[in-house]
Protein backbone atom coordinates (compact mmCIF):
# COMPACT_ATOMS: atom_id res chain seq x y z
CA UNK A 1 0.00 0.00 0.00
CA UNK A 2 1.19 3.38 -0.80
CA UNK A 3 0.58 6.41 1.58
CA UNK A 4 0.24 9.64 -0.27
CA UNK A 5 -0.52 11.51 2.96
CA UNK A 6 -3.46 13.69 1.43
CA UNK A 7 -1.62 14.32 -1.58
CA UNK A 8 -3.22 13.15 -4.93
CA UNK A 9 -5.80 16.45 -4.52
CA UNK A 10 -5.25 20.03 -4.49
CA UNK A 11 -6.15 21.38 -1.23
CA UNK A 12 -7.91 24.82 -0.20
CA UNK A 13 -6.12 27.59 1.61
CA UNK A 14 -6.79 25.43 4.86
CA UNK A 15 -5.62 22.57 3.88
CA UNK A 16 -8.90 20.83 2.93
CA UNK A 17 -9.00 19.17 -0.20
CA UNK A 18 -10.92 20.33 -2.35
CA UNK A 19 -13.05 17.58 -3.53
CA UNK A 20 -14.12 16.97 0.07
CA UNK A 21 -15.78 20.31 0.40
CA UNK A 22 -17.62 20.13 -2.89
CA UNK A 23 -18.71 16.49 -1.40
CA UNK A 24 -19.55 18.39 1.94
CA UNK A 25 -21.67 21.10 -0.06
CA UNK A 26 -23.68 18.77 -2.31
CA UNK A 27 -23.89 15.24 -0.41
CA UNK A 28 -25.50 14.55 -4.11
CA UNK A 29 -22.97 14.97 -5.90
CA UNK A 30 -20.70 12.39 -7.05
CA UNK A 31 -18.26 12.77 -10.22
CA UNK A 32 -19.69 14.83 -12.51
CA UNK A 33 -23.17 14.46 -11.94
CA UNK A 34 -24.71 17.22 -10.45
CA UNK A 35 -27.89 15.35 -8.98
CA UNK A 36 -30.88 13.45 -8.89
CA UNK A 37 -32.69 16.75 -9.78
CA UNK A 38 -30.31 17.20 -12.74
CA UNK A 39 -30.05 21.07 -11.92
CA UNK A 40 -27.16 21.05 -9.22
CA UNK A 41 -29.15 23.62 -7.42
CA UNK A 42 -29.04 23.75 -3.76
CA UNK A 43 -32.21 23.13 -2.19
CA UNK A 44 -34.46 26.17 -0.96
CA UNK A 45 -32.75 28.43 -3.53
CA UNK A 46 -36.29 28.86 -5.19
CA UNK A 47 -37.35 31.61 -2.15
CA UNK A 48 -34.52 34.30 -2.85
CA UNK A 49 -36.08 34.58 -6.15
CA UNK A 50 -39.75 34.58 -5.38
CA UNK A 51 -38.81 37.63 -2.63
CA UNK A 52 -37.19 39.63 -5.97
CA UNK A 53 -39.87 39.00 -8.02
CA UNK A 54 -42.62 40.40 -5.58
CA UNK A 55 -40.19 42.68 -5.26
CA UNK A 56 -40.32 44.15 -8.75
CA UNK A 57 -43.63 43.89 -8.77
CA UNK A 58 -44.23 45.91 -5.75
CA UNK A 59 -42.15 48.30 -7.70
CA UNK A 60 -44.17 48.61 -10.62
CA UNK A 61 -47.40 48.70 -9.10
CA UNK A 62 -46.76 51.58 -7.05
CA UNK A 63 -44.94 53.57 -10.12
CA UNK A 64 -48.31 52.69 -12.18
CA UNK A 65 -50.91 52.42 -9.66
CA UNK A 66 -50.44 55.84 -7.69
CA UNK A 67 -53.88 56.77 -8.10
CA UNK A 68 -55.71 53.49 -8.50
CA UNK A 69 -58.34 52.43 -5.90
CA UNK A 70 -57.74 51.40 -2.61
CA UNK A 71 -58.52 47.70 -3.01
CA UNK A 72 -55.64 48.23 -5.04
CA UNK A 73 -53.55 50.02 -2.76
CA UNK A 74 -54.74 47.10 0.26
CA UNK A 75 -53.42 44.35 -1.89
CA UNK A 76 -50.10 45.95 -2.44
CA UNK A 77 -49.73 46.72 1.03
CA UNK A 78 -50.94 43.71 2.10
CA UNK A 79 -48.37 41.42 -0.21
CA UNK A 80 -45.87 44.12 0.57
CA UNK A 81 -45.78 43.17 4.19
CA UNK A 82 -45.62 39.31 2.98
CA UNK A 83 -43.10 40.00 1.03
CA UNK A 84 -40.99 41.73 3.76
CA UNK A 85 -41.25 39.27 6.11
CA UNK A 86 -39.94 36.37 3.28
CA UNK A 87 -36.92 38.69 2.78
CA UNK A 88 -36.54 39.11 6.59
CA UNK A 89 -37.14 34.49 6.61
CA UNK A 90 -34.53 34.27 4.19
CA UNK A 91 -32.08 36.63 5.48
CA UNK A 92 -32.08 34.52 8.62
CA UNK A 93 -31.89 31.63 6.94
CA UNK A 94 -28.67 33.09 5.32
CA UNK A 95 -27.30 33.97 8.67
CA UNK A 96 -27.87 31.05 10.63
CA UNK A 97 -26.07 28.92 7.07
CA UNK A 98 -22.95 31.65 6.99
CA UNK A 99 -22.91 30.90 11.45
CA UNK A 100 -23.19 26.94 10.35
CA UNK A 101 -20.51 27.23 7.36
CA UNK A 102 -18.14 29.42 10.10
CA UNK A 103 -18.32 26.86 12.52
CA UNK A 104 -17.59 23.99 9.95
CA UNK A 105 -14.09 26.12 9.25
CA UNK A 106 -14.02 26.53 13.34
CA UNK A 107 -13.66 22.76 13.51
CA UNK A 108 -11.41 22.30 10.17
CA UNK A 109 -9.02 24.58 11.75
CA UNK A 110 -9.06 22.77 14.91
CA UNK A 111 -8.25 19.16 12.78
CA UNK A 112 -5.42 20.88 10.87
CA UNK A 113 -3.80 21.77 14.24
CA UNK A 114 -3.68 18.14 15.46
CA UNK A 115 -2.97 16.46 12.31
CA UNK A 116 -0.07 18.76 11.47
CA UNK A 117 2.93 19.93 13.64
CA UNK A 118 3.30 20.27 17.02
CA UNK A 119 5.61 23.22 16.48
CA UNK A 120 4.54 24.58 13.36
CA UNK A 121 4.50 23.86 9.59
CA UNK A 122 5.38 20.15 8.46
CA UNK A 123 7.96 20.62 6.06
CA UNK A 124 8.11 18.23 2.69
CA UNK A 125 10.23 15.56 2.08
CA UNK A 126 11.95 17.07 -1.00
CA UNK A 127 12.52 20.14 2.32
CA UNK A 128 13.80 17.57 4.79
CA UNK A 129 16.31 16.16 2.63
CA UNK A 130 17.79 19.68 1.84
CA UNK A 131 17.64 20.58 5.57
CA UNK A 132 19.21 17.58 7.24
CA UNK A 133 21.55 15.75 4.13
CA UNK A 134 24.42 18.36 5.28
CA UNK A 135 24.75 16.69 8.76
CA UNK A 136 24.67 13.44 7.39
CA UNK A 137 28.48 11.74 6.56
CA UNK A 138 29.59 8.68 4.66
CA UNK A 139 31.42 6.54 7.28
CA UNK A 140 34.52 3.97 5.61
CA UNK A 141 35.57 1.23 8.11
CA UNK A 142 39.37 -0.21 6.37
CA UNK A 143 40.61 -2.64 9.12
CA UNK A 144 41.82 -6.51 9.08
CA UNK A 145 40.61 -9.73 9.53
CA UNK A 146 42.55 -12.82 11.43
CA UNK A 147 42.22 -15.81 9.09
CA UNK A 148 43.05 -19.03 9.83
CA UNK A 149 44.82 -21.25 6.77
CA UNK A 150 43.77 -24.97 6.83
CA UNK A 151 47.50 -25.80 8.20
CA UNK A 152 46.51 -23.55 11.10
CA UNK A 153 48.72 -20.72 10.02
CA UNK A 154 47.41 -17.44 10.52
CA UNK A 155 47.38 -14.01 8.52
CA UNK A 156 45.88 -11.12 8.17
CA UNK A 157 43.53 -10.00 5.49
CA UNK A 158 42.10 -6.30 4.71
CA UNK A 159 38.67 -5.41 5.31
CA UNK A 160 36.23 -2.68 4.29
CA UNK A 161 32.59 -1.79 4.60
CA UNK A 162 30.49 1.51 4.69
CA UNK A 163 28.25 3.21 6.74
CA UNK A 164 26.58 6.50 8.09
CA UNK A 165 26.92 8.91 10.92
CA UNK A 166 25.07 12.16 11.89
CA UNK A 167 27.00 15.49 12.85
CA UNK A 168 25.80 15.95 16.40
CA UNK A 169 27.89 18.61 18.22
CA UNK A 170 31.74 20.09 17.75
CA UNK A 171 34.11 21.21 20.71
CA UNK A 172 37.03 23.05 20.15
CA UNK A 173 39.15 21.11 18.30
CA UNK A 174 36.94 18.06 17.06
CA UNK A 175 33.65 17.66 14.88
CA UNK A 176 31.44 15.06 16.36
CA UNK A 177 29.56 12.22 14.81
CA UNK A 178 27.36 9.48 16.65
CA UNK A 179 27.33 6.46 14.91
CA UNK A 180 26.35 2.70 15.48
CA UNK A 181 29.10 0.68 16.96
CA UNK A 182 29.12 -2.01 14.46
CA UNK A 183 30.19 0.70 11.72
CA UNK A 184 33.34 1.22 13.44
CA UNK A 185 33.84 -2.03 14.94
CA UNK A 186 37.71 -3.57 14.69
CA UNK A 187 38.07 -0.37 12.29
CA UNK A 188 42.42 0.33 11.69
CA UNK A 189 41.16 3.36 9.71
CA UNK A 190 38.00 5.38 9.81
CA UNK A 191 37.08 7.48 6.55
CA UNK A 192 34.40 10.33 6.04
CA UNK A 193 32.86 12.10 3.15
CA UNK A 194 30.70 14.55 3.79
CA UNK A 195 27.24 14.33 1.52
CA UNK A 196 27.61 17.57 -0.55
CA UNK A 197 30.96 16.00 -1.55
CA UNK A 198 29.75 12.86 -2.99
CA UNK A 199 29.47 14.23 -6.70
CA UNK A 200 32.82 15.75 -6.71
CA UNK A 201 36.08 14.06 -9.10
CA UNK A 202 38.30 15.19 -5.89
CA UNK A 203 35.85 14.91 -2.48
CA UNK A 204 37.91 16.33 0.44
CA UNK A 205 38.44 12.60 2.67
CA UNK A 206 39.38 13.18 5.77
CA UNK A 207 40.24 10.50 8.89
CA UNK A 208 38.40 10.24 12.17
CA UNK A 209 39.27 8.70 15.80
CA UNK A 210 36.87 6.52 17.68
CA UNK A 211 35.89 8.79 20.36
CA UNK A 212 33.77 6.64 22.69
CA UNK A 213 32.04 3.52 22.29
CA UNK A 214 28.78 1.02 23.77
CA UNK A 215 28.34 -2.17 22.28
CA UNK A 216 25.78 -3.14 24.15
CA UNK A 217 23.72 -0.27 22.95
CA UNK A 218 25.49 -0.37 19.39
CA UNK A 219 26.31 3.30 19.86
CA UNK A 220 29.49 5.47 19.20
CA UNK A 221 30.45 8.77 18.54
CA UNK A 222 33.95 9.32 16.44
CA UNK A 223 35.57 12.63 15.90
CA UNK A 224 37.20 14.53 12.91
CA UNK A 225 40.11 16.98 14.05
CA UNK A 226 38.39 20.33 13.12
CA UNK A 227 42.10 21.39 11.71
CA UNK A 228 41.68 18.78 8.80
CA UNK A 229 38.39 20.52 7.45
CA UNK A 230 38.43 23.18 4.87
CA UNK A 231 36.70 26.04 5.13
CA UNK A 232 34.47 25.56 2.49
CA UNK A 233 33.37 22.16 4.81
CA UNK A 234 32.76 24.17 7.23
CA UNK A 235 30.35 26.37 5.48
CA UNK A 236 28.54 23.49 4.37
CA UNK A 237 28.13 20.82 7.02
CA UNK A 238 25.35 21.40 9.79
CA UNK A 239 24.76 20.18 13.46
CA UNK A 240 21.71 17.85 13.17
CA UNK A 241 18.91 19.15 15.55
CA UNK A 242 17.76 16.99 18.31
CA UNK A 243 14.27 16.00 18.60
CA UNK A 244 12.67 13.71 21.40
CA UNK A 245 11.69 10.51 19.96
CA UNK A 246 9.39 10.17 22.58
CA UNK A 247 6.83 11.98 21.24
CA UNK A 248 6.41 10.13 18.31
CA UNK A 249 2.92 8.77 17.45
CA UNK A 250 2.08 5.40 15.51
CA UNK A 251 1.54 6.03 11.83
CA UNK A 252 3.76 9.53 12.26
CA UNK A 253 5.50 10.32 8.99
CA UNK A 254 9.55 9.83 9.06
CA UNK A 255 12.41 10.11 6.56
CA UNK A 256 15.46 8.24 6.80
CA UNK A 257 18.69 9.32 5.16
CA UNK A 258 21.89 7.41 4.99
CA UNK A 259 24.88 5.81 2.70
CA UNK A 260 22.78 2.75 1.86
CA UNK A 261 25.06 0.11 -0.11
CA UNK A 262 27.68 2.66 -0.01
CA UNK A 263 26.42 4.08 -2.90
CA UNK A 264 26.18 7.57 -1.32
CA UNK A 265 23.45 9.32 0.43
CA UNK A 266 19.89 8.16 -0.32
CA UNK A 267 16.58 9.32 1.29
CA UNK A 268 13.31 7.08 1.99
CA UNK A 269 10.50 7.89 3.44
CA UNK A 270 7.48 5.93 5.61
CA UNK A 271 5.79 5.59 8.79
CA UNK A 272 6.31 4.77 12.35
CA UNK A 273 5.09 1.34 12.21
CA UNK A 274 5.78 0.96 16.25
CA UNK A 275 7.19 1.86 18.88
CA UNK A 276 9.60 0.34 21.73
CA UNK A 277 9.84 -2.58 19.74
CA UNK A 278 12.10 -5.07 21.19
CA UNK A 279 14.87 -6.78 19.01
CA UNK A 280 17.81 -8.65 19.82
CA UNK A 281 20.71 -8.54 17.38
CA UNK A 282 23.43 -10.82 17.23
CA UNK A 283 26.78 -9.00 15.40
CA UNK A 284 29.74 -10.87 13.40
CA UNK A 285 31.57 -11.81 17.02
CA UNK A 286 28.04 -13.27 18.67
CA UNK A 287 27.63 -10.43 20.62
CA UNK A 288 24.02 -9.09 21.14
CA UNK A 289 22.42 -6.30 21.78
CA UNK A 290 19.03 -5.70 23.73
CA UNK A 291 17.74 -2.10 22.74
CA UNK A 292 13.75 -0.93 22.08
CA UNK A 293 13.94 0.61 18.85
CA UNK A 294 11.22 2.50 16.12
CA UNK A 295 9.58 0.41 13.81
CA UNK A 296 9.83 2.44 10.45
CA UNK A 297 8.50 1.28 6.70
CA UNK A 298 11.37 3.28 5.48
CA UNK A 299 13.60 1.65 3.90
CA UNK A 300 16.86 0.94 5.96
CA UNK A 301 19.84 -0.96 4.19
CA UNK A 302 23.31 -2.29 4.31
CA UNK A 303 25.02 1.17 4.83
CA UNK A 304 21.87 2.78 6.13
CA UNK A 305 23.15 2.06 9.77
CA UNK A 306 24.64 5.11 11.42
CA UNK A 307 22.46 7.20 9.90
CA UNK A 308 19.35 9.48 10.77
CA UNK A 309 16.06 8.69 11.18
CA UNK A 310 13.82 12.45 11.35
CA UNK A 311 10.97 13.76 11.92
CA UNK A 312 8.90 15.96 9.39
CA UNK A 313 10.35 18.68 11.53
CA UNK A 314 13.71 18.16 10.71
CA UNK A 315 14.77 16.79 13.91
CA UNK A 316 16.72 13.74 14.37
CA UNK A 317 14.72 11.35 16.22
CA UNK A 318 16.67 8.08 15.75
CA UNK A 319 19.75 6.55 14.85
CA UNK A 320 18.84 4.04 12.28
CA UNK A 321 20.36 0.70 13.08
CA UNK A 322 18.79 -2.84 11.59
CA UNK A 323 16.64 -4.45 9.34
CA UNK A 324 14.74 -7.35 9.14
CA UNK A 325 15.53 -9.14 5.61
CA UNK A 326 13.94 -12.30 4.69
CA UNK A 327 11.74 -13.82 1.78
CA UNK A 328 8.80 -13.32 3.83
CA UNK A 329 9.55 -9.98 5.18
CA UNK A 330 9.34 -6.54 3.59
CA UNK A 331 9.20 -2.77 5.30
CA UNK A 332 9.98 -3.68 9.13
CA UNK A 333 13.77 -1.15 9.34
CA UNK A 334 15.05 -0.35 13.18
CA UNK A 335 16.69 3.07 15.02
CA UNK A 336 17.47 3.33 18.02
CA UNK A 337 15.39 6.17 19.86
CA UNK A 338 17.51 9.15 20.22
CA UNK A 339 15.34 9.95 23.98
CA UNK A 340 16.62 6.48 25.16
CA UNK A 341 20.54 7.29 24.52
CA UNK A 342 20.98 11.36 24.33
CA UNK A 343 22.54 10.76 28.10
CA UNK A 344 25.35 8.36 26.47
CA UNK A 345 25.92 10.58 23.62
CA UNK A 346 26.46 13.34 25.87
CA UNK A 347 29.09 11.15 27.89
CA UNK A 348 30.54 10.00 24.48
CA UNK A 349 31.05 13.49 23.17
CA UNK A 350 32.92 14.73 26.46
CA UNK A 351 35.15 11.80 26.43
CA UNK A 352 39.04 12.43 25.78
CA UNK A 353 39.44 10.94 22.21
CA UNK A 354 41.79 7.94 22.10
CA UNK A 355 43.71 6.69 19.46
CA UNK A 356 44.90 3.04 19.06
CA UNK A 357 48.30 2.30 19.97
CA UNK A 358 50.86 0.42 17.87
CA UNK A 359 50.96 -3.36 19.16
CA UNK A 360 54.79 -2.90 20.46
CA UNK A 361 53.13 -0.31 22.52
CA UNK A 362 49.89 -1.75 23.66
CA UNK A 363 48.88 -2.79 27.13
CA UNK A 364 48.14 -6.11 27.85
CA UNK A 365 46.16 -8.06 30.46
CA UNK A 366 47.45 -12.09 30.30
CA UNK A 367 44.44 -13.71 30.31
CA UNK A 368 42.59 -16.58 28.05
CA UNK A 369 39.23 -16.50 28.31
CA UNK A 370 35.86 -16.94 26.13
CA UNK A 371 32.70 -15.25 25.35
CA UNK A 372 29.62 -16.47 27.88
CA UNK A 373 26.79 -16.94 25.46
CA UNK A 374 23.12 -16.65 25.78
CA UNK A 375 22.92 -20.21 25.90
CA UNK A 376 25.43 -20.93 28.50
CA UNK A 377 24.04 -17.67 30.36
CA UNK A 378 21.26 -19.56 30.58
CA UNK A 379 22.16 -23.46 31.26
CA UNK A 380 25.14 -22.05 33.93
CA UNK A 381 23.53 -18.95 35.28
CA UNK A 382 26.92 -17.38 34.27
CA UNK A 383 26.70 -14.20 33.96
CA UNK A 384 27.58 -12.56 30.46
CA UNK A 385 30.89 -11.49 29.69
CA UNK A 386 34.37 -12.77 29.07
CA UNK A 387 34.71 -16.10 31.16
CA UNK A 388 38.55 -16.26 32.93
CA UNK A 389 39.67 -19.73 31.67
CA UNK A 390 43.72 -19.18 32.68
CA UNK A 391 45.92 -16.63 33.58
CA UNK A 392 49.78 -16.40 32.97
CA UNK A 393 52.12 -16.70 35.42
CA UNK A 394 53.45 -13.35 36.57
CA UNK A 395 51.33 -11.35 34.49
CA UNK A 396 49.56 -8.13 35.15
CA UNK A 397 46.24 -9.84 35.31
CA UNK A 398 47.97 -11.98 38.21
CA UNK A 399 49.56 -9.62 40.37
CA UNK A 400 45.81 -7.50 39.97
CA UNK A 401 44.45 -10.28 41.54
CA UNK A 402 42.25 -11.62 38.79
CA UNK A 403 41.31 -15.24 38.91
CA UNK A 404 40.01 -18.37 36.78
CA UNK A 405 36.64 -18.35 36.67
CA UNK A 406 35.79 -14.99 36.58
CA UNK A 407 33.72 -13.08 34.52
CA UNK A 408 34.66 -9.90 33.10
CA UNK A 409 31.76 -7.73 32.48
CA UNK A 410 33.71 -3.88 32.26
CA UNK A 411 36.67 -2.28 31.56
CA UNK A 412 36.62 1.58 32.87
CA UNK A 413 32.59 1.50 33.29
CA UNK A 414 31.82 0.28 29.70
CA UNK A 415 30.43 -3.39 29.16
CA UNK A 416 32.62 -6.19 28.05
CA UNK A 417 30.27 -8.56 26.12
CA UNK A 418 33.23 -10.56 24.24
CA UNK A 419 36.58 -11.10 24.24
CA UNK A 420 36.93 -9.63 20.92
CA UNK A 421 35.28 -6.07 22.76
CA UNK A 422 37.74 -6.82 25.66
CA UNK A 423 40.79 -6.93 22.66
CA UNK A 424 39.37 -3.44 21.26
CA UNK A 425 38.93 -1.42 24.64
CA UNK A 426 42.75 -2.84 25.80
CA UNK A 427 43.79 -1.45 21.80
CA UNK A 428 43.66 2.12 22.97
CA UNK A 429 45.41 1.82 25.96
CA UNK A 430 49.30 1.45 26.41
CA UNK A 431 51.59 -0.80 28.52
CA UNK A 432 52.24 0.88 32.18
CA UNK A 433 48.41 2.24 32.30
CA UNK A 434 45.68 1.56 34.21
CA UNK A 435 42.40 0.37 33.99
CA UNK A 436 39.22 -0.72 36.24
CA UNK A 437 37.81 -3.65 35.44
CA UNK A 438 34.37 -5.06 36.64
CA UNK A 439 33.93 -8.98 36.94
CA UNK A 440 31.58 -11.52 38.73
CA UNK A 441 33.42 -13.87 41.10
CA UNK A 442 31.08 -16.54 42.49
CA UNK A 443 30.24 -16.91 45.60
CA UNK A 444 28.18 -19.03 48.22
CA UNK A 445 25.06 -16.32 47.44
CA UNK A 446 25.92 -16.40 43.90
CA UNK A 447 27.36 -14.07 41.89
CA UNK A 448 29.10 -11.21 43.50
CA UNK A 449 30.56 -7.78 41.45
CA UNK A 450 34.15 -6.55 42.18
CA UNK A 451 36.31 -3.72 40.90
CA UNK A 452 39.55 -4.29 40.55
CA UNK A 453 42.08 -2.14 39.58
CA UNK A 454 44.59 -3.55 37.15
CA UNK A 455 48.48 -2.11 35.70
CA UNK A 456 48.79 -3.16 32.00
CA UNK A 457 52.32 -4.42 30.96
CA UNK A 458 53.65 -5.49 27.50
CA UNK A 459 53.38 -8.19 25.87
CA UNK A 460 56.29 -10.09 26.74
CA UNK A 461 54.74 -9.76 30.50
CA UNK A 462 51.50 -11.25 29.28
CA UNK A 463 53.22 -14.38 27.51
CA UNK A 464 52.52 -13.37 24.60
CA UNK A 465 55.51 -14.47 21.64
CA UNK A 466 55.90 -12.05 19.10
CA UNK A 467 57.27 -13.40 15.76
CA UNK A 468 57.20 -10.39 13.08
CA UNK A 469 54.05 -8.75 12.82
CA UNK A 470 51.97 -11.87 13.78
CA UNK A 471 51.76 -13.16 17.13
CA UNK A 472 51.75 -16.69 18.30
CA UNK A 473 48.48 -17.13 20.34
CA UNK A 474 47.47 -20.62 21.68
CA UNK A 475 44.43 -21.83 21.12
CA UNK A 476 43.23 -23.71 24.73
CA UNK A 477 44.49 -23.13 28.14
CA UNK A 478 46.48 -26.48 28.63
CA UNK A 479 49.93 -24.77 29.18
CA UNK A 480 49.58 -23.06 31.78
CA UNK A 481 48.51 -19.80 30.53
CA UNK A 482 51.37 -19.01 28.56
CA UNK A 483 50.16 -17.27 25.22
CA UNK A 484 47.05 -15.86 26.02
CA UNK A 485 44.08 -14.66 24.43
CA UNK A 486 43.97 -11.03 25.18
CA UNK A 487 44.39 -11.32 21.59
CA UNK A 488 43.07 -14.97 20.54
CA UNK A 489 39.55 -16.34 21.27
CA UNK A 490 38.02 -20.04 20.44
CA UNK A 491 34.53 -20.22 20.05
CA UNK A 492 34.52 -24.05 20.00
CA UNK A 493 36.15 -23.45 24.19
CA UNK A 494 32.28 -24.18 25.28
CA UNK A 495 31.80 -27.15 23.40
CA UNK A 496 33.59 -28.63 26.57
CA UNK A 497 32.31 -25.96 29.04
CA UNK A 498 31.58 -28.58 31.82
CA UNK A 499 34.85 -29.78 32.34
CA UNK A 500 35.96 -26.31 33.18
CA UNK A 501 32.70 -24.84 35.13
CA UNK A 502 33.29 -28.00 37.27
CA UNK A 503 37.01 -27.22 37.89
CA UNK A 504 36.07 -24.34 39.74
CA UNK A 505 37.54 -23.51 43.17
Amino acid sequence: MDYQFGQNEPNDENGRPTWNQEWEQNPYRGGHSSGPSGNGKKPGGGKIWTVIALICALAVGIVGGAYGSPMISDYMNRNQGEALAALESSETESSAESETDEESKEESKVVETIQSTKDGTNLSVQQIAETCMPSIVAITNLGEQEIMSMWGTVYKQPTESAGSGVIIGENDDELLIVTNFHVVQSSETLRVLFSYQEDQDDPDIVEAKVKDYDQSKDLAVIAVKIDDLSQETLDQIKVAKMGKSSDLSLGEQVVAIGNALGYGQSVTTGIVSALNRSLQLESEDSSTTNNTYIQTDAAINPGNSGGGLFNMQGELVGINSAKIATETVEGMGYSIPISNVENDIQTMMSTETREVVDEDKRGYLGIQGSNVTDDINSQYGIPKGVFVSAITAGSPAERAGIQKNMVITALNGKSVATIEALKDYLSYYAAGETVQLTVMVQSSQGYEERTIDVTLGTSGEAGIESSGSNQQESQNGDNGGNGNSDQYYNNDYFNNFDYFYNQRP
